[in-house]
């Protein structure tokens, strides 16, 4: 069963010995990230950091450390709900009586996933008299950066088409009542922004939708709709009380802001790459009201070279790309995207049926999403993507550098991307460790694979057996 909040998972981590309270007073500049990134590194628990020296809020991090407290969250492995409740729904008109039935069915069962409005929600408890968000545990991680930051901020806006969409993005704080948004021009949440200016700010909803914020989905999806496929039950919205957005009811703080239409400069700021990312003009957001639980607790999460808590996000993430992937791409069979990759090695299995198919699939992902897949590699579906030695050996024996390595010059990146002196612009590449078909290989048919005759592999498999199990032939 969904967790119905963070507090909810808050206390079933505890249960576990999974969550630790740190009682022991630490400062928001340096201290309290240098702690977390030493936790992760080691693979340790969350931790509820109970007071700060500059009197914050409380903070808790390292929530999604390590794999299993992802598959805690998210209730297993999102792929398999994911891809069954996007197979389900009604993207095609219904052909006969039939059809229409299990139409009226499908539509049924996406009622109970989808989002829905209250009234009002525990997250709108408290109106804070004063906006003040230096009451909030921002932290200066490392030595270059500026000022400090609000790192597990969720941004909800929403289009002029009505559909919602958060994620991620990271907030340098300028004062009391203003802030700099980290966003990206390609990316959908700035988009939506342009349009309506307004924006929420969330900290703590349930830990399914804090992971889905750090996964891109694509226009028009209502990313809600797909919090509440993983959950199995719609997500309650509440309706802002000074800005035209809907955000979780049960979230533990929200900000209510509007863009100015100024910009200011962001960073530098120490990033998931290991280094710092240059400083830049982004927009102003000019906060309107803020509004909490009692007694909240803030998110909080840490950068550095990898692999740290993004790391498992972006695991997350490609499960649940996937099922997305394959409605859009039938013949693709797995999609994995190692965590100390950043998010830019993606490696791809297919089910290939004809010439130039890994690079057709390969320039679809790039379409889908710029941020990530700046190198792909496209493998055969017999490829165990998680087994290193397979795909060294795939790509080892089928890549012909000069025919199936593809450069695409003059394409959108992560502008975090240390490797492009152009932030934002820079370039893809297709690696093709696909067995080649006769019109890829001069007309010639590939090298077979080497096979023994099934007989002679179960004499084998019976007396290897027997050997290695320390009996007799």
């Amino acid at each position: 069963m969904a967790h119905g909040d963070l507090r909810d998972f808050l206390s079933d981590l505890e249960s576990r010995g999974q969550l630790v309270r740190l009682r022991e007073s630490v400062s928001v500049d340096l201290e309290l990230a240098a702690v977390l990134r030493r936790i992760t590194y080691a693979g340790g628990p969350a931790v509820l950091f109970e007071s700060t020296r500059e009197g914050t809020l409380p903070a808790v991090g390292n929530l999604f450390g390590s794999w299993g407290r992802v598959e805690l969250a998210a209730g297993g492995d999102p792929y398999p709900a994911l891809s069954s409740a996007l197979g389900s729904l009604p993207l095609r008109p219904p052909s006969g009586i039939s059809g229409a039935i299990r139409s009226i069915g499908d539509l049924s069962r996406l009622s109970r996933v989808a989002p829905r409005t209250v009234r009002s929600g525990p997250v709108r408890e408290v109106p804070w008299d004063e906006v003040d968000l230096l009451r909030l545990p921002a932290i200066r991680q490392w030595p270059g950066e500026p000022g400090r930051f609000l790192t597990m901020g969720i941004t909800f806006v929403r289009g002029k088409g009505g559909a919602l969409d958060f994620g991620y993005y990271r907030l340098q704080v300028l004062g009391r009542d203003s802030l700099i948004m980290h966003w990206m021009p390609w990316r959908r949440g700035a988009a939506y922004g342009e349009e309506s200016r307004q924006v929420a700010i969330v900290f703590g909803p349930d830990p399914v939708t804090m992971l889905m914020a750090g996964v891109p989905v694509p226009h028009p999806m209502d990313k809600a709709l797909v919090v509440g496929m993983l959950r199995g039950e719609g997500l309650e919205l509440v309706r802002g009380e000074t800005v035209d957005v809907e955000y979780p009811a049960r979230s533990e703080l929200v900000i209510e802001g509007e863009l100015t239409g100024e910009t200011a400069l962001e960073g530098p700021f120490g990033d998931h790459a290991g280094v710092y990312s240059a400083a830049r003009p982004y927009p102003v957001v000019r906060v309107r009201a803020i509004f909490s639980r009692r007694d909240p607790v803030i998110p909080v999460t840490v950068t550095g070279r990898p692999v740290l808590e993004d790391g498992n996000i972006i695991r997350f993430g490609e499960r649940a790309a996937l099922a997305f992937v394959q409605q859009l791409l039938p013949e693709v069979v797995d999609l994995h995207m190692p965590p100390a990759g950043l998010g830019y090695l993606t490696l791809v299995s297919i089910r290939k049926r004809y010439p130039g198919h890994a690079m057709r699939v390969a320039a679809a992902l790039w379409a889908l999403s710029p941020l990530y897949h700046k190198l792909t590699v496209v493998l055969d579906s017999d490829v165990d993507l998680r087994d290193p030695t397979s795909v060294t050996y795939a790509i080892s024996a089928n890549v012909n550098p000069g025919r199936d390595i593809r450069v695409v010059d003059g394409y959108p990146t992560e502008e975090l991307d240390p490797s492009t002196p152009t932030p934002g612009f820079g370039s893809k590449a297709c690696v093709d460790a696909t067995r080649k078909l006769p019109e890829e290989y001069g007309g010639a048919e590939y090298p077979g694979d080497l096979v023994a005759p099934p007989e002679v592999e179960e004499l084998a498999r019976r007396i290897s057996e027997s050997i290695l199990g320390g009996g007799r032939a």
